[in-house]
C-alpha cells in the first residue's frame, strides 16, 4: 500500500482514506487507489458542514456586522485584563482529570494538540505536529513535530514529552478511554512519534485534536506532579487559582504568538442573572452560557454583544436501560411517543433550538435523518399499556438547572395524558454526573457535545462509559461501531452508522429532544473567539476594547 501523509487534510479525514487520496500527500501527487477520486467526500463535508461554518465564526451576517471579528481592528485601544464569567468552576489543573465546557476552555489556551481542527475551513492542520501519516490503514501513526516549540518553563518539546504525556492516561479520569485505544507509542527520535494502535482507527488524527490529547512536559510533571500538568506550550500560561473562584492565565509568547491581553481570568459566577449583571456593569468582559430567557437583555443592551451559533451539544432524555422501570422497552417507547417535542423547544428552550431527528451529532461524520419521535397518543398509550396492563406506572426524571427542570415539567405534564406518573428528582450538576454516572436514576435529562468524528458516539453507547447516561449495553451497536471505524469504504462505513442509529431509535434508550442554539454575551467590539459547535471554544486570540 502506498503510504499515506496527513497534511492540512480535508474535513472528514475517513471519507477521503476511503477514497485512497489525502490532501497534502508528500510527494505532492494526487494519488488514488482504485480510481477513485476524494470530490464526492469533499462535497458532502461542504454539504454536511454548511450550517457549522457559519456557527463556526459567529454566524455570516454577525460577521459583517462586526460581532466576534477575528482580529481587531486597526487603532483599537485593547484591555490588559480579561475577565469571563463562568458557570461552572474549576477543579483541577490536570487536562486527565477534567473533560468539560469550562475546563476545555482553559485547555485550549494553556496546552496544545498534535493536530488542529480549523472551524472556518473543517481542516486538520499542523499544530504541535507538522505533518502525520499511516501506511497500514490507521493501525500505526508516525507523527513528526514542529521543531523549537518551548514550554513554559523553557523546556523544549520532544516526542519524549508525547510519549510520556500518552502513557500516563492510563487509569485517569479524562484519558483512559483514549489509553485504552493504542498498544505503544514511543519516541523514535527527538521529533518523530510513533503510535501504534489496539485496532486500526481512521478517526484517530481527529481525536489527536481533542483538549484530551493535549501534550505536557515530561519534566514539569515528574518534578512537581500537583502543579506540573498546568506547564503547556500554548499562548497562555497559569498564574494563579483558587478552585471554587477564580483561574488567572497570563499571556506566554510561544510558538503562536502573543495574546492580545496580559491576564484572563475565569471567574465563577453560578447564578445565571449574576453572571449577566456583571457583564452589564463591566465586572466581567464575557458571560459564558447566559440563560435563554435573558438574552433579549443581552440584544437590548447598546453596550453588548450577543454572539449566536448553531450548537453542536444535544440536549436528551437517557433511560437506566439496567434499572426498572426504564429497563422496560414499552415504556421508553410510551415517553418516547407521549412528548411534544416542538412544544418543549418552545418553551424550555425560548424556540432557540432546532429538532433532532436522530441520536448523533447533526455535524459528525455519518449522522442519518431518522425524522425524529412525532407525538402519537394512541401509539403512547398503546406501549404505556403493554408495559403496564394493569395502570400504576411511575417513573423518576433527574434534572439539573431551570432549563432541564422546564423540561421535566412539560414531560410530567404531557405524559399525564396517557397515564404515566413523572416524578422530577432535582440535583446539582456535580450530584447529577455522580448518580448518573453510578447507574443510581431511572431517567435524567442530559445534554452531550457530539464532535464531528464518527466514532465519538462511542463515548455514549460504550458499556461502562461515564457518558454512557442509558447504561445501554448492545454487542450489536459496539460491533458496528468497531467495523465503522476500520472501514476504508465510504458507503459500507455510512451503513454501519446508519444502522447504529436505527437500533438507538429502535429500542428507545436514547430520546433525542433538540440541539440548542449556543450563545455569549460580550462586551460590544469583543472579538477572537474560535467558536466550537460543540461550545469547547478556543479564547486564545481573543480581544476586548478598552472603552
Amino acid at each position: 500500500m502506498k503510504k499515506r501523509t496527513y497534511r492540512m487534510a480535508a474535513f472528514l479525514l475517513a471519507a477521503a482514506m476511503t477514497a485512497g487520496t489525502l490532501a497534502g500527500c508528500s510527494s505532492g501527487d494526487k494519488s488514488s487507489e482504485g480510481g477513485q477520486t476524494t470530490q464526492a467526500a469533499g462535497s458532502q463535508a461542504a454539504e454536511g458542514q454548511a450550517g457549522s461554518q457559519a456557527a463556526a465564526s459567529g454566524g455570516e451576517s454577525q460577521a459583517a456586522a462586526g460581532i466576534n471579528a477575528k482580529t481587531p481592528p486597526e487603532g483599537m485601544a485593547l484591555k490588559d485584563d480579561i475577565v469571563i464569567g463562568m458557570k461552572s468552576k474549576h477543579t483541577t489543573i490536570d487536562q486527565m482529570e477534567a473533560s468539560n465546557t469550562q475546563h476545555n476552555y482553559m485547555w485550549r489556551m494553556v496546552l496544545d494538540t498534535l493536530v488542529h481542527f480549523n472551524n472556518e475551513t473543517s481542516e486538520l492542520e499542523p499544530q504541535l505536529a507538522t505533518e502525520w501519516s499511516t501506511d497500514d490503514g490507521g493501525k500505526t501513526y508516525i507523527f513528526k513535530l514542529r521543531e523549537g516549540v518551548k514550554f513554559h518553563n523553557g523546556e523544549t518539546l520532544k516526542a519524549s514529552d508525547v510519549a510520556f504525556t500518552f502513557n500516563r492516561m492510563e487509569g485517569t479520569t479524562s484519558c483512559n478511554g483514549l489509553f485504552l485505544k493504542f498498544e505503544s507509542v514511543e519516541a523514535v527520535d527527538d521529533l518523530t512519534v510513533k503510535m501504534v494502535l489496539t485496532d486500526p482507527n481512521l478517526d484517530w488524527p481527529y481525536m489527536m485534536t481533542l483538549p484530551t490529547s493535549c501534550i505536557l512536559n515530561e519534566k514539569a510533571v515528574t518534578d512537581d506532579p500537583q502543579e506540573g500538568p498546568g506547564v503547556g506550550t500554548g499562548p497562555w500560561q497559569i498564574d494563579t487559582y483558587e478552585f471554587g473562584n477564580y483561574t488567572t492565565l497570563k499571556a506566554f509568547e510561544s510558538w503562536r504568538g502573543l495574546p492580545n491581553a496580559k491576564t484572563f481570568t475565569f471567574r465563577y459566577i453560578p447564578e445565571d442573572s449574576a453572571r449577566l449583571i456583571a457583564l452589564q456593569n463591566g465586572e466581567v468582559d464575557i458571560c459564558a452560557e447566559p440563560a435563554t430567557i435573558e438574552l433579549g437583555r443581552i440584544e437590548e443592551d447598546p453596550k453588548l454583544d450577543l454572539i449566536v451559533y448553531d450548537g453542536g451539544s444535544l440536549t436528551y432524555m437517557a433511560f437506566n436501560t439496567q434499572k426498572a422501570p426504564a429497563d422496560n422497552e414499552e415504556l421508553r417507547k410510551a415517553v418516547a411517543y407521549g412528548i411534544d417535542l416542538d412544544s418543549i423547544i418552545a418553551v424550555a428552550a425560548e424556540g432557540r433550538g432546532k429538532k433532532a431527528t436522530s441520536f448523533w451529532g447533526w455535524s459528525e461524520y455519518g449522522f442519518h435523518d431518522m425524522g425524529g419521535y412525532t407525538r402519537d397518543l394512541d401509539k403512547a398509550k398503546e406501549h404505556l399499556a403493554k408495559a403496564y396492563p394493569n395502570g400504576g406506572a411511575t417513573l423518576d426524571i433527574s434534572v439539573s438547572g431551570a432549563e432541564r427542570k422546564t423540561i421535566a415539567e412539560m414531560m410530567q405534564s404531557q405524559l399525564k395524558e396517557i397515564g404515566l406518573t413523572i416524578n422530577i428528582v432535582e440535583l446539582d450538576s456535580a450530584g447529577i454526573s455522580t448518580t448518573t454516572t453510578n447507574g443510581e436514576h431511572q431517567s435524567c435529562i442530559y445534554g452531550m457535545g457530539f464532535n464531528i468524528f464518527g466514532d465519538d458516539a462511542r463515548r455514549i453507547l460504550q458499556p461502562g462509559s461515564a457518558v454512557n447516561k442509558a447504561h445501554y449495553d448492545s454487542p450489536l451497536v459496539m460491533e458496528l461501531l468497531d467495523k465503522a471505524v476500520a472501514e476504508t469504504d465510504e458507503t459500507a462505513r455510512k451503513d454501519y452508522y446508519k444502522q447504529i442509529q436505527e437500533d438507538v431509535y429502535e429500542h428507545a434508550p436514547y430520546i433525542p429532544l433538540y440541539y440548542a442554539d449556543g450563545f455569549i454575551g460580550v462586551k460590544k467590539g469583543t472579538g477572537g473567539i474560535d467558536i466550537y459547535p460543540t461550545s469547547h471554544h478556543d479564547y486564545s486570540n481573543i480581544f476586548v476594547p478598552a472603552n
